[in-house]
């Protein structure tokens, strides 16, 4: 007969203060400054620690917290590599643009016109509308939805019959 010793672990406590209320208890770590985030393995106490829980790391000027989970598959040294690597990279946006994400960047790289020139575009592409419209009132008749035909089938319309008259 084999007895199973349970020993209790000491966490350190967790301050949740400016923590969003859905994530309060819902987390293992909260990391504030780069600091905490490169001294996580210290604080869960061992570096093949692997916790459950999410480790939020809140960057002042990011609109929300960003959560980053092991669930019980990552290491506390893995999770610690990915606060860190997650400070410095949203740090170094709000640095860089002032802003949390870099919106022209992202128009750039997906093939999008300028924000400055979307304006203009769409301006005159309504304009070319209502000018093929004048040219055309009969002709071309505003949008009219389409409906796919899923079977493929022919459908004719059916005439009542008049009454035969005796």
């Amino acid at each position: 007969m084999s007895v199973a010793i349970h020993t209790g672990k000491r966490v350190a406590p967790i301050d949740y203060t400016g923590v969003p209320a859905p994530y309060v208890g819902k987390c293992s770590a909260v990391c504030r400054t780069l600091l905490e985030c490169q001294e996580l393995v210290r604080h869960f106490g061992d570096a093949h620690f692997a916790p459950f829980l999410p480790v939020l790391v809140m960057v002042p000027g990011a609109p929300a917290p960003t959560a980053i989970t092991g669930l019980g598959y990552a290491t506390a040294a893995e999770l610690q590599d990915c606060a860190v690597v997650t400070w410095e990279t949203q740090t170094g946006r709000l640095a860089k643009t002032g802003q949390f994400l870099d919106f022209d960047t992202l128009r750039e790289r997906h093939g999008l016109m300028r924000r400055e020139e979307v304006d203009t575009a769409t301006r005159e592409a309504l304009r070319r509308r209502i000018a093929k419209h004048k040219a055309n009132p009969i002709t071309d008749p505003p949008r009219q939805p389409h409906r796919p035909n899923p079977t493929q089938k022919t459908h004719f319309t059916v005439e009542k019959e008049a009454p035969h008259a005796p």
